[in-house]
């Protein structure tokens, strides 16, 4: 019973979340427009030299790396009282940490999923094995996760 009633209010925090949009906080949006930059740049390097390219999160870039920089205030990680995306539920991913993204030649990638956050909001970064990107938000005022 207890399984249904979660559920039941999950679906009514979509539905409210998708039929009263807000903007994204100014860091967030910015944040995401560098991780859709720095992913297209990714892609387009190593299609043009034929070779993989990582992106990683602290690291200075260097040959075949790119570094991700976040604006100020923005951090990486889920905060604990954010639960999980329910598309990951299952997946057995539970970390934190954003570990390193290689884009491979022929538009691949090896999956990863990045988590932002900034006060209350969030932002889940899901990249499958096909290059295909999933832009999550949590909205902390209906207790949901919609697509960015």
């Amino acid at each position: 019973m207890r399984a249904l009633a979660t559920s039941l209010l999950q679906r009514v925090g979509s539905l409210g979340a998708r039929l009263i949009p807000t903007p994204l906080c100014a860091p967030l949006r910015v944040a995401t427009r560098e991780l859709r930059r720095t992913l297209h740049l990714a892609f387009g390097l190593a299609a043009a030299h034929d070779r993989t390219v990582i992106l990683e999160p602290h690291r200075e870039a260097s040959a075949g790396r790119i570094s991700v920089r976040l604006p100020q205030g923005v951090r990486w990680g889920r905060p604990e009282q954010v639960p999980l995306p329910p598309s990951l539920a299952d997946s057995g991913w539970w970390s934190g940490h954003p570990h390193p993204i290689t884009v491979m030649p022929h538009g691949r990638a090896a999956a990863n999923v990045w988590f932002l956050h900034h006060g209350r909001e969030a932002l889940c970064l899901r990249l499958d094995l096909a290059g295909s990107l999933e832009l999550l938000r949590y909205r902390p005022l209906w207790r949901t996760w919609t697509r960015c």
